[in-house]
């Protein structure tokens, strides 16, 4: 897995340090990243000998590169590793409130603190970042390549239409040859919506009733063409309309990218994730971040389904407003909403305490057990 690339000093990410039970040595991990899984041991041998511990290793799906968390003893008494012996609780305290705040399911919300806790960067934004880094996969969307096929497939309402807009303006814009297409019949004015922007764009969209009338079209395009395809939203409690979309999906020889919005409830997001996961997705597409206050539903989504983030979306502009997301990325997104929440909370009468850890877990619980039916 991986997030957008930055500039980086090394080849490989510190992720923690444990304390072994005899209290003499520490068990010090090591994350490496490369571009497929040889050269990731490359590097694990390189920088720790024959002597490390593999102690997982993990592939991205989408573009073959590779994870490997690798260990080494160290004593204990070494100076250098001072620092990394302090309580983690208030870091850990920090980002629960954060992940809490944002509506996110309250085991993920713990597991993700903890971890984030463990971290050696010493400030919650950078302890979260690598923990969605480790935690999560990351395969940005890339329409300037050629030969990209993506199918956008979601619930109604998810901005599907909006979000292949944009990818079709990026691939423009980047000089490809693009192919719009759209098997959208069900909604009313959705082809038309689409042809709108297409037409701004100098585009022209062509309409698929069925899933042979799309294999067959698919045949004749082009091999370097971007091929951008729409389709209705679909009930993920519907049988029949998943075993349609289904069929298109087989049909067309293309990728299909969940598309999601932003502000959905987080346990909703996860079910939809994982009935979309079963027609063998890898990537989604997250959607109205700029008007979306809590977003939970972005981890949820990715955790249910194993999903990989492809990419955001944070604009009524059908030109602008997609963004290729990486760990650092979500993790500024989420800090930052959170900020935003806080300034739009009401104001408080001076003197009152402002509420604690333990007020936004029963918040929570409570919010739990609204959403939950009565047993019997």
């Amino acid at each position: 897995m991986k997030s957008t690339p930055r500039p980086r000093s090394r080849p490989w990410g510190r992720c923690n340090v444990r304390q072994k039970a005899t209290g003499e040595t520490i068990m010090r991990l090591l994350t490496f990243k490369a571009a497929n899984l040889r050269q990731a041991m490359t590097l694990v041998r390189r920088e720790l000998g024959d002597e490390a511990t593999i102690v997982s290793t993990q592939t991205n799906p989408i573009s073959g590169e590779a994870r490997i968390v690798a260990a080494r003893q160290q004593d204990a008494s070494d100076p250098r590793l001072g620092h990394v012996a302090m309580a983690p609780e208030p870091r850990f305290d920090q980002v629960l409130e954060t992940l809490l705040l944002h509506g996110v399911p309250m085991n993920l919300a713990e597991r993700l603190a903890q971890a984030a806790a463990d971290m050696e960067p010493r400030t919650p934004i950078a302890a979260l970042t690598g923990t969605l880094a480790l935690d999560f996969n990351f395969a940005p969307i890339d329409v300037t390549a050629d030969s990209q096929r993506l199918i956008l497939v979601g619930p109604p309402g998810a901005g599907k239409t909006l979000a292949l807009v944009k990818l079709a303006a990026r691939a423009l814009m980047a000089k490809r040859s693009v192919q719009l297409l759209t098997t959208d019949l069900k909604r009313a004015g959705a082809v038309e919506q689409l042809t709108a922007f297409a037409k701004i764009m100098g585009q022209e969209v062509f309409i698929t009733e069925t899933a042979d009338e799309l294999a067959q079209f698919m045949a004749r395009i082009p091999k370097r063409t971007v091929v951008l395809i729409d389709s209705p939203g679909v009930n993920h409690r519907s049988h029949t309309e998943m075993d349609e979309l289904f069929d298109f999906v087989n049909a067309a020889p293309a990728e299909p990218v969940l598309v999601l919005n932003a502000g959905m409830d987080a346990l909703e997001a996860s079910d939809v994730a994982m009935a979309f996961g079963a027609l063998g997705i890898k990537r989604m597409l997250i959607t109205r971040t700029d008007a979306a206050g809590r977003m939970g539903a972005i981890l949820a989504a990715m955790e249910s389904a194993g999903l990989a983030l492809a990419g955001t979306t944070g604009s009524a502009d059908p030109i602008d407003g997609f963004f290729p997301t990486g760990a650092p990325d979500l993790a500024d997104l989420l800090y930052g909403e959170v900020l935003s929440l806080n300034a739009a909370l009401p104001m408080r009468d001076e003197g009152a305490d402002d509420p604690d850890l333990e007020e936004l877990i029963d918040d929570h619980e409570r919010m739990i057990n609204v959403a939950l039916p009565a047993e019997g």
